[in-house]
């Protein structure tokens, strides 16, 4: 390989280099920053073009990652505790064929069936998997750490099915910076190599900010990285408490990094099943603004699917035509309300009368939509049948309500128990058995219509903050909690005293220099209450705000211009700017066009981009990988025409 002209940052060095072939040899050079989940997916996807392309082009793709194929959410070294929160059956690196269009989808396992394939059994505690136990079931939330020895085969699995077209070469490394020069981007690694390519992927994620350590005393007590797990909780003794900020799910991997993952177990041999100590526990206090948990998550059910009647596209037009940019609380949020109350209905006709009548229903709604009279449809439930906009909001039932109104912590949390013992029992019964279940989960089932709705502009500022500050996590606490088990092992944790979330909501936090121990004080009751904890660990991740601090090839290319926040001023969207085809906008307002950034780093200008994919139906994120695959493909297509016309030959 030739040198380079022209260097990467002060300091890099010339080894390692990598050049594109010129292009009238018919090849390209692709690299890909990051093999992650969505990484793989961009790999999937131009292996299979590849194998459809003229067999004398051919594809050098780059794949830049120091640990490729190994995310640290499903690091394949972690405790078989910390689970997916997807039954195994609905999770696949394979794309469904209705996602990708302009070429075939690979076809292989999803990942129950590669567990199967594999031998693997399920341990009597319900989440270990090895040689020993029941078979997997297609329902079973595997650990995160099989999914990661899933993606490692996967891997291999493309590298394997390559065609002879395609020439995959990897780097062990790290992206940290990206320089521009025509047409080409020359990518600088941390190991000093450079890599030459025509397009590049860059698919890495936000990166966390690291909590600050020169600002006082509090800082040596604040646990402010929640991953990985155990390690982060490894300082915290058994004498001690540990506040937990946050209730969702990584709330509960914390709670069973402190219990389960030192020696706890739950005896399932009696009912309600109980918590059985190993002595090694610390006290364990929990709170969140909301001071409400995620709802269980049902086994899977295709009882939930139906074509939506209140909540389409259609009528997200109709609201555009009275405004470009929407308010979700005022505009969006009525329908996906109403959308709630007609799933409701049909779940009970399911359940009470059957399909035929549910479906006739559906047809009514239907027709009493076109005449903007849904709303006024009697057979819709009332809020004593159903309370759609409670639902949504987690508002307690009422008689929980009102007795932490006049109450304190205690009284509080003894209500959320029975709020939770009635949510479990409703996820136990599944979609099917619950009306209250299937309708909620149309949060989940529409999230294609919230995402035409929200992205790339359509909320105004202030409601895009609001959305990102309240309405995800109204949605996430509805659609994306921990499965029913697992919620019935933090109940029976709550009901031993291992756990407390009697501060109730919006507890005051605050460090106390004289005890050197955090204080949060309660303040939703009449009747206040402190607790003081050794440690507080934020079981939330913050984003970074600064794209320039990134340390990553993200952070240069904002330094370079190259890539913008999409809403510079928000406190909340942290997100880069992109086009609705993917690329990078920047500081100048152009777009990369030969450069794509899909996943994480686009949460905010797009929505809902941390999900697992599922087979067999429609997903946006691989929808939208084939679609620029297809781009570049097509891009390098005429690119040749026009050099065939230029230098006389046919033009075909």
């Amino acid at each position: 390989m030739r040198s380079l002209a022209h260097h990467c940052l002060p300091g890099g060095s010339s080894m390692g280099e990598y050049y594109a072939p010129d292009q009238r040899r018919k090849s390209v050079t692709v690299a890909i920053v990051g093999l992650g989940v969505r990484g793989l997916s961009v790999l999937e996807r131009l292996i299979s073009h590849a194998a459809l392309a003229d067999q004398n082009l051919t594809f050098d793709l780059h794949l830049v990652d120091s640990n490729p194929a190994q995310p640290r959410q499903y690091d394949i070294h972690q405790p078989d505790y910390l689970l997916l929160n997807h039954a195994c059956a609905y999770a696949s690196m394979f794309p469904s064929a209705r996602s990708v269009s302009h070429a075939p989808a690979m076809r292989g396992p999803n990942l129950f069936e590669w567990a199967r394939e594999r031998g693997m059994r399920v341990a009597a505690d319900g989440f270990t998997v090895g040689a020993d136990g029941r078979s997997v079931r297609p329902n079973d939330n595997l650990p995160r750490r099989v999914f990661g020895e899933y993606l490692l085969w996967f891997h291999q699995y493309l590298r394997d099915n390559a065609p002879d077209n395609v020439r995959l070469i990897g780097h062990a490394s790290n992206a940290v910076d990206l320089q521009q020069k025509g047409d080409t981007s020359i990518l600088c690694l941390d190991n000093g190599d450079r890599v030459e390519a025509d397009h590049v992927f860059v698919t890495v994620g936000q990166r966390p900010s690291q909590p600050q350590r020169d600002q006082d005393a509090s800082a040596d007590r604040l646990i402010g990285s929640p991953y990985p797990l155990p390690g982060q909780l490894a300082s915290v003794q058994p004498s001690e408490t540990v506040a937990i900020a946050g209730l969702g799910l990584t709330a509960t991997d914390a709670i069973l990094a402190l219990t389960v993952g030192r020696g706890g177990r739950f005896d399932r041999t009696v009912l309600p099943e109980r918590y059985v100590a190993s002595g090694r526990e610390p006290r364990i206090v929990v709170f969140s603004r909301s001071g409400l948990p995620y709802r269980a998550r049902p086994a899977p059910s295709s009882v939930v699917s139906y074509e939506p009647v209140a909540f389409t596209r259609s009528a997200v037009d109709g609201l555009r035509t009275r405004a470009p940019q929407l308010d979700f609380d005022r505009d969006v949020l009525p329908l996906l309300l109403l959308e709630l109350r007609v799933a409701y209905r049909r779940a009970a006709l399911l359940q009470q009368a059957g399909a035929q009548d549910a479906e006739a229903f559906l047809l009514r709604a239907r027709a009493a939509a076109v005449e903007g009279r849904l709303d006024e449809l009697a057979e819709l439930p009332g809020p004593a049948e159903f309370d759609a906009e409670a639902a949504y909001h987690g508002r307690p039932t009422p008689s929980a309500q009102d007795s932490a109104a006049a109450a304190d912590g205690e009284t509080y949390q003894r209500s959320l128990e029975s709020w939770m013992a009635a949510d479990i029992a409703n996820a136990a019964r599944g979609f099917d058995g619950s009306p209250f279940k299937a309708a909620t989960e149309m949060c989940r089932e529409v999230r294609d219509t919230i995402r035409y709705a929200i992205e790339f502009g359509g909320l105004t500022d202030a409601s895009l903050d609001r959305f990102y500050r309240y309405h995800v996590e109204a949605i996430n606490r509805l659609v994306i909690g921990p499965e029913k088990e697992r919620s019935a092992n933090i109940l029976t944790l709550l009901r031993s005293g291992v756990v407390s979330m009697s501060l109730g909501p919006n507890p005051l936090v605050s460090w106390d220099d004289d005890s050197r121990t955090w204080a949060l004080s309660s303040t939703a009751f009449p009747v206040r209450s402190t607790v003081s904890a050794d440690w507080l660990y934020q079981g939330y991740t913050d984003r970074l705000k600064s794209l320039r601090d990134d340390p990553t090839v993200v952070g240069a290319m904002a330094r370079r211009g190259m890539v913008r926040r999409f809403k510079p001023d928000s406190p909340v969207v942290s997100s880069i700017d992109v086009d609705d085809q993917g690329h990078p906008v920047g500081e100048d307002g152009s777009s990369a066009s030969r450069i794509w950034v899909f996943g994480l780093l686009c949460e905010g200008a797009t929505f809902y981009n941390g999900y697992l994919t599922s087979p067999e139906r429609f997903e946006r994120a691989q929808f939208d990988v084939d679609r620029a695959v297809h781009q570049l493909v097509e891009g390098i297509r005429q690119e040749g025409q026009t050099v065939s016309a230029f230098e006389g030959g046919q033009h075909r």
